[in-house]
């Protein structure tokens, strides 16, 4: 089968997004398949002849963000000579929009998968941002609604868009994590990077620097807690557009020494962290699955998240982890019994490591070949590799 991603991001920028576009993208090749990817240009990016980039212009409020500008030359007759079976994007904007414009063009099959609540971010919007949040939510209804098929990572976002009227066909398929990887990690190098000692407890969060992650709230709830617990750090790993607004508050706090900005780090880097910290603490309220919580869980780590659609269908409350309501002193009283229980923590560590299993990207990769055959076979066909050995 030969597939087309199409994206409005890809790498060296990193994100969820991303992230499952090379986990799934890896793991298809793996099982014989032939994966395109079509993405925005950046400075100093890699090549890769399975990488299609377009020009791309920065954005001024999203640093490493850049906008694809999805025009190529003679896109149609190489798209035609790729001899594509499924065209499969994972944004309903710009790289989306060409995406679904081919589709139709060449006849194939379109595939979205639904990763982010989009009108959550339009407060990187300079103006009218209502406007742009009724706008958004309206885009991306329409766009399901133009497609074969639509993926959503978690049970929660397929019934969330059933209930805005989307009958498009739907399946969910988590983006998995590869467990094989923390193998090769450390659970002593953070540790040791930093000069924590033994008895010094790691709160970690990973993931974008941003005000939809909710991160001042998280910020407030730590500071209350290290009052406390003298031994208790927070590692920021990730880098985002409030990065700097975050760094000032925390000086402002003369916490500097405790809660620690990482930076962006390789995502195979990130696995040192994940298998360092003690917690893992996310206070987004907007995911539609949050990978990274898979992420920590490979690691054993036990998780505290707000009861909401992505965190909810991951965490099990009080077996691998604790789901909250987004109300601060619920957060800071399921952190605090955290905090205070290490039996618990491991006894939760173990239950988390089990909960990833379940996730695998190799699973994951293998039920999302099994609704591209589906798909191809309601079409009306199979794939042209099919075809050929008939």
């Amino acid at each position: 089968m030969r597939i087309g991603f199409f994206s409005d991001s890809y790498y060296p920028y990193i994100s969820g997004v991303v992230r499952s576009i090379d986990l799934f993208s890896r793991e298809l090749r793996a099982l014989g398949h032939e994966v395109y990817i079509f993405a925005p240009d950046y400075p100093d990016c890699d090549d890769d002849p399975y990488v299609y980039r377009f020009s791309s212009v920065p954005t001024p409020n999203a640093p490493g963000f850049r906008i694809p500008i999805p025009l190529m030359p003679n896109i149609t007759e190489k798209m035609r000579s790729l001899n594509l079976d499924i065209i499969h994007t994972h944004s309903p904007f710009l790289m989306g929009r060409l995406a679904s414009a081919l589709a139709r063009r060449l006849s194939l099959p379109l595939t979205f998968t639904y990763h982010t609540k989009y009108e959550e971010y339009v407060h990187y919007v300079p103006f009218a941002r209502k406007t742009a949040k009724r706008i958004t939510i309206k885009l991306t209804r329409d766009f399901c609604k133009k497609c074969d098929m639509v993926i959503t990572p978690t049970a929660h976002v397929q019934e969330m868009l059933k209930e805005d009227g989307i009958e498009t066909p739907m399946e969910v398929v988590p983006t998995g994590v590869d467990i094989k990887k923390y193998g090769d990690g450390s659970s002593t190098w953070m540790r040791r990077r930093y000069r924590f000692n033994n008895e010094d407890l790691i709160l970690l969060y990973v993931g974008r620097l941003g005000e939809e992650k909710n991160l001042f709230f998280l910020l407030g709830v730590v500071k209350e807690l290290m009052a406390e617990f003298p031994d208790l750090y927070l590692m920021l790993v990730g880098g985002g557009p409030d990065e700097k607004e975050f760094r000032r508050v925390v000086v402002d706090w003369d916490l500097e020494h405790r809660i620690i900005f990482a930076g962006v780090v390789n995502p195979q880097k990130v696995i040192d962290y994940y298998l360092g910290a003690d917690i893992f603490s996310f206070p987004s309220v907007t995911e539609t699955q949050g990978l990274v919580i898979l992420e920590a869980m490979a690691a054993g780590l036990p998780v505290i998240a707000m009861d909401r659609e992505g965190p909810a269908s991951i965490v099990n409350n009080g077996v691998d982890g604790i789901l909250v309501q987004p109300e601060k002193e619920n957060f800071l009283e399921g952190l605090r019994f955290l905090v205070e229980n290490e039996d618990k923590r491991q006894e939760m560590r173990g239950n988390a490591f089990k909960k990833a299993e379940q996730y695998s990207c190799v699973q994951m990769a293998k039920r999302l070949e099994g609704i591209y055959n589906k798909l191809l076979e309601s079409k009306g066909g199979q794939s042209k590799e099919q075809g050929s050995q008939a």
